[in-house]
């Protein structure tokens, strides 16, 4: 009695305590928005966000692994969509926290309850972190589509197409925002269903069902990331899929009466008394076949429709996929071997639970996480950074905590488990650098403060703008270099689009509006032809580069042409400066000429193939300029290697004619 009794006391206790603390965590990781600042990164922030006001043609003006929605889950927030920006993450972070609280109350064992808290904890306390501010929101969405995920693979099959048009709507949504974060949710959605349609057929059972809404999930994905692809054209597409809709469910509901009446014919005919049995066999094929009307009207439809209107969906996925298959040539960075070794064990054994969890009935689960491990992976380590390989830790916390509940036997059990600690003793191993940045306070005053800011926007909108004010002050040019441009279309080169921001320019920026985004020929050539097309009365130039390139290795064409077709106006030494740049270097600005500044033998186009570790050489005349492109073969491992991992970084030294290099 009195251990019944200590139950009952002991419960409500352990839930109040427990209630206390997740309010309190809670309050103190809602997201902040960032203030404008001056390195890189928030420079290509406040670019996204810029062109999403601007309302800049994502796939044409603008070129980046952001689409037009990006700005939303990291973009800066601007004061014409800073209340948008500011409610968007705080509903996604509010919508994962009731996500997680639900997940866990279904969970069965402590310790898949912890598994799951401590993969929500870690992801959120990366907004303590001054660099990491606010980044985790995309992969908060990420933890919520998985999740649900976790959901569909077990609900009744009746609800399985309804789930599949929902989700594939959010999938395209995402795809808008970011593009990897589209492709995560997509190509998961779509292994979900694919995984499930080869279960299906192995039990001879509900097949079709799978089948189709693997299609519903990539129809819905693709219409409605149409529909959304520019902010001026939402009506229009919207009444564009409507008709394809109303056309091909007309047509399918038509084959579905003309097939009912042939059968009902054939049956009569032939004398035959019609039996339950066979009347649900005859609806089923009627209802399959009217489906296939549809399928087949409605994809021809949507394949016209995109191709033909304006603004282009193929153009933003075909660029978008042009830059983010290139950032894993052409963005390699080198890190800790010991990180590297510790990922590849923990990518072997959570593909060995994987395995066992696929074999135990849910294979399109498992290859579902094992696509956001493999991404995550290879966001994480083509670029061996901190801030990058902290969210392949959380991912692999994640796929591990979301396998837990799906195991069964005992020893399975007992290695899943076994193998959540190895990934969360990993994950405090790379997240310790983290830690020794910059954090944010994780103070009761910082939850009261956070509190505070929910209940009154404007308070948190004014510290953000003082903020912003004082960061940018630092690239504010001098008079005498502003009422040059005044009112003139001018561009940056090669990335700090701050000082748009810090001296209210009117940018006209290039497609790939940082230099050394343009990985390829291909994005170097959108970048010409856009210059050269509307040139810029001024350019903005300082003489820099990320990760010791050289600044004339990136975007070479674009820069041949500013060589030709701009002259130096004045520049800004850093000597002189009354605010010191961010970078230390000189700030050029250069001025359009009237007519080219090359020798006509320039734009003569003259090919010579020089081969590597070869004596011959070529030389450089007075005036003259030289583009090379050094190229590389691979064998049939190194294409393995590059498409899995990431392509060895290259080192090039330069030699000038004064003997320096």
């Amino acid at each position: 009695m009195q251990k019944t009794t200590f139950k009952k006391i002991q419960y409500p206790l352990f839930f109040l305590i427990w209630t206390l603390v997740s309010l309190y965590l809670f309050l103190i990781f809602v997201p902040i928005p960032n203030s404008l600042g001056t390195d890189l990164e928030l420079s290509w922030q406040y670019a996204i966000s810029r062109a999403a006001v601007d309302k800049l043609i994502f796939g044409k003006d603008i070129i980046f692994t952001y689409g037009p929605l990006g700005y939303l889950v990291h973009g800066a927030a601007l004061e014409q969509n800073f209340i948008t920006v500011t409610k968007f993450r705080f509903i996604v972070y509010f919508i994962l926290f009731v996500a997680v609280s639900l997940k866990i109350a279904k969970l069965k064992t402590k310790l898949q309850k912890l598994a799951i808290f401590s993969s929500w904890l870690l992801l959120v306390s990366i907004n303590i972190s001054l660099t990491y501010q606010n980044i985790s929101t995309g992969y908060q969405i990420l933890f919520i589509f998985l999740i649900i995920l976790s959901i569909v693979d077990n609900l009744p099959i009746k609800l399985t197409r309804w789930c599949a048009v929902s989700l594939g709507a959010f999938a395209g949504f995402c795809l808008l925002t970011k593009f990897t974060l589209g492709i995560a949710t997509a190509g998961s959605l779509c292994l979900l269903f694919l995984g499930n349609f080869f279960d299906s057929i192995k039990k001879n059972s509900n097949y079709l069902i799978n089948l189709f809404a693997l299609l519903d999930s990539l129809l819905a994905a693709i219409s409605v990331s149409f529909i959304l692809l520019s902010p001026d054209f939402y009506i229009s597409n919207l009444y564009k899929i409507l008709v394809c809709l109303v056309v091909s469910g007309t047509s399918g509901l038509l084959a579905w009466f003309n097939q009912l009446k042939l059968d009902r014919k054939v049956v009569l005919k032939a004398g035959e008394k019609i039996t339950s049995s066979r009347n649900l066999i005859s609806k089923s094929r009627i209802r399959t076949a009217s489906w296939y009307v549809f399928y087949i009207i409605y994809c021809s439809g949507l394949v016209v429709t995109i191709f033909s209107s304006y603004p282009s969906l193929i153009d933003y996925l075909k660029h978008s996929l042009d830059v983010a298959s290139s950032y894993s040539s052409a963005m390699s960075l080198v890190g800790s071997k010991r990180e590297l070794i510790l990922a590849v064990s923990e990518i072997a054994l959570i593909s060995i639970l994987l395995v066992l969890v696929a074999k135990q009935g849910s294979l399109g689960f498992t290859l579902a996480l094992f696509l956001c491990l493999f991404l995550a992976f290879k966001h994480g380590f083509v670029r061996h950074s901190v801030n990058h390989v902290v969210i392949f830790s959380w991912c692999t916390l994640i796929v591990v905590s979301l396998c837990l509940p799906k195991v069964r036997g005992v020893r399975i059990q007992k290695f899943s488990y076994l193998l959540y600690f190895y990934v969360l003793v990993i994950a405090f191993i790379f997240w310790i650098p983290l830690g020794t940045s910059s954090p944010r306070s994780v103070t009761p005053d910082m939850a009261i403060k956070n509190l505070t800011y929910l209940f009154n926007p404007s308070s948190l909108h004014s510290s953000i703008q003082a903020n912003s004010n004082n960061n940018l002050a630092v690239e504010k040019l001098p008079t005498s270099m502003t009422s040059i441009v005044e009112n003139k279309k001018v561009d940056i080169v090669p990335w700090e689009i701050s000082l748009v921001a810090a001296n209210n320019l009117n940018w006209k920026p290039r497609p790939i509006f940082q230099s050394y985004s343009a990985y390829t020929t291909t994005l170097d050539n959108l970048n010409f032809k856009s210059l050269s097309a509307e040139p810029r009365d001024y350019i903005f130039y300082d003489f820099s580069a990320i990760d010791g390139r050289h600044p004339f290795f990136d975007e070479p064409r674009t820069f041949a042409y500013i060589f030709c077709n701009y002259k130096l106006n004045s520049y800004l030494p850093k000597s002189s400066q009354q605010n010191k740049f961010s970078y230390p270097t000189n700030l050029l600005l250069l001025e359009k000429l009237f007519s080219s500044g090359c020798s006509p033998s320039v734009s003569t186009s003259k090919t010579s193939t020089v081969r590597w570790n070869n004596s011959q050489h070529i030389e450089a005349s007075d005036r003259s300029i030289i583009l090379a492109k050094v190229k590389f073969t691979y064998s049939l491992f190194g294409k393995i290697y590059k498409s899995l991992f990431r392509s060895p970084p290259v080192t090039m030294q330069v030699t000038y004619a004064d003997g320096s290099k």
